[in-house]
């Protein structure tokens, strides 16, 4: 008997990801996974037994991407201040092409849904250890301020994600225009390349000890 092919199940994870942004983790429903995908409910079940080990391989595949940009950009060569960096970039840019995504996350974190919560538990020390330590080497080297590491890495990982989430609560209202500029420039305009970086040169001016360019 010939095994189901191993496409469906990323086929399934594929067509959730599409579904997310509007149903949120919650309302996600396996029958409009399923029909999305075009894939029978028996091959849902033979894949992935539950709906909640759906959504645990779900979110984290999507984090384990992330992960590895992350991993690369704060281990990789250059002084600390370009390590920084480079992980702040990669972390701006995994939130805006991730965007809907990211939005999510951030608003069943704050209805407490509770897979996002123990999703977090589980993964949210592995890039805050990387950042901390990275923050703590700058702190060392004289490039940052004297201030707790959590209060620094909250602020720039803040203020490197937070556009993502004002842009897709936006486009849930669908404006044609924003300040006189049509919506889809409008979201080129902040969250292009050249925009990423200067938000990243900001902060880390932000972040600079005084005295310090």
């Amino acid at each position: 008997m010939a095994r189901p092919s191993r496409s469906l199940d990323q086929k399934l994870i594929d067509s959730a990801r599409a579904l997310l942004p509007r149903r949120g983790v919650s309302g996600l429903s396996v029958r409009q996974v399923c029909r999305r995908a075009g894939v029978n409910l028996g091959m849902f079940h033979y894949h992935f037994k539950s709906k909640d080990a759906f959504i645990r391989r779900l979110l984290q595949e999507t984090y384990d991407d992330f992960f590895v940009t992350f991993r690369d950009a704060a281990e990789g060569p250059g002084d600390a201040r370009e390590r920084l960096r480079r992980v702040l970039i990669a972390f701006a840019r995994f939130a805006r092409d991730h965007r809907p995504f990211y939005a999510l996350l951030a608003r069943e974190l704050l209805n407490e849904q509770k897979q996002c919560l123990d999703f977090i538990r589980r993964n949210f020390p592995r890039h805050a250890s990387l950042l901390f330590a990275l923050l703590d080497e700058c702190r060392r080297e004289g490039l940052v301020r004297p201030l707790p590491t959590p209060m620094l890495g909250a602020f720039a990982m803040m203020s490197m994600g937070t556009p993502n989430i004002l842009l897709a609560a936006l486009e849930r209202r669908r404006p044609r225009r924003v300040r006189g500029t049509p919506f889809a420039q409008f979201v080129r305009m902040m969250l292009s390349d050249s925009a990423i970086e200067a938000r990243v040169d900001m902060v880390l001016a932000a972040l600079a000890a005084q005295g310090r360019p």
